[in-house]
C-alpha cells in the first residue's frame, strides 16, 4: 500500500491539527462523530487519524492497516479527517515517540492531542505519559455518563490546574501546554471491541 504521507511544510502556526491516535480496529461511527466534534469545539484545521501497529495496553493485535485503511475511507468523507500510517512506518511502539518526531519534524504546526474518555482513564499507564501532557495541549470527548470517572482519573487530578472550562474549549487552541479541556461528547457510545465482538 502506498504510504498515507503528510506534507509538513504547508502547515504553519495558525493551522490547528488534531491528531487522534488509535488502532481504528476498526473504524466506526464513534471515530467519526468525535472527530467533526473536536473539529468544531476546538476549532481545528484538521484531525489525521494516526494508525497505530496495535495497543501497548491490549493484547490482541489489530487486522492489517490496508484493511484498516480502506474501511476508513469507505466511512469518512469529509475532508477536513486525514488518514496517516506515519507511525507504522517509522516503527513507533509508543505515542510519546510519534509525539517527539512530530515536533521535530514541524515544531510550526499547531497540534493537539485528542482523546476519548476510555483512554483517558488509563493515560497514566502510558510511556512517558507526563511528557505528552507537558508538551502537548490535550482534548478530551466524553459521554455523559463517564464525566465522572473522567474527572477522578489520575491525569485530571494531577493536571487540574491546566484545565480549560468546557465552555471556552474553543480557546485550547491558542493556549499553550500544559492545558486540556473536556467537553461532552452526548452520543455515539461505540467501540472497535464491541464491533469486533458483534461481528
Amino acid at each position: 500500500m502506498k504510504k498515507l504521507e503528510i506534507a509538513f511544510n504547508q502547515y504553519s502556526m495558525n493551522y490547528a491539527v488534531g491528531l487522534l491516535g488509535g488502532s481504528f480496529n476498526p473504524p466506526h461511527h464513534g471515530h467519526l462523530h468525535i472527530s467533526k466534534l473536536a473539529i468544531k469545539k476546538f476549532g481545528l484545521s484538521e484531525v489525521w487519524w494516526i494508525y497505530s501497529k496495535k495497543n501497548p495496553l491490549k493484547s490482541y493485535a489489530p487486522e492489517s492497516i490496508e484493511n484498516r485503511v480502506k474501511r476508513s475511507m469507505k466511512l469518512v468523507s469529509d475532508p477536513r479527517i486525514k488518514f496517516s500510517d506515519i507511525e507504522l512506518n517509522n516503527d513507533f511502539n509508543y505515542s510519546v515517540e510519534l509525539l517527539k518526531y512530530l515536533r521535530k519534524k514541524n515544531s510550526r504546526t499547531n497540534f493537539i492531542w485528542i482523546m476519548g474518555e476510555d483512554n483517558m482513564l488509563s493515560f497514566h499507564l502510558w510511556k512517558n505519559w507526563q511528557w505528552i501532557a507537558n508538551n502537548y495541549k490535550i482534548g478530551v470527548l466524553s459521554r455523559d455518563n463517564s464525566r465522572a470517572a473522567v474527572n477522578a482519573s489520575v491525569f485530571a487530578s494531577k493536571y487540574k490546574h491546566c484545565r480549560l472550562h468546557s465552555n471556552s474549549a474553543i480557546s485550547l487552541r491558542s493556549a499553550t501546554a500544559p492545558a486540556w479541556c473536556l467537553v461532552n461528547s452526548k452520543k455515539r457510545g461505540l467501540s472497535s471491541t464491541s464491533l469486533r465482538s458483534n461481528a
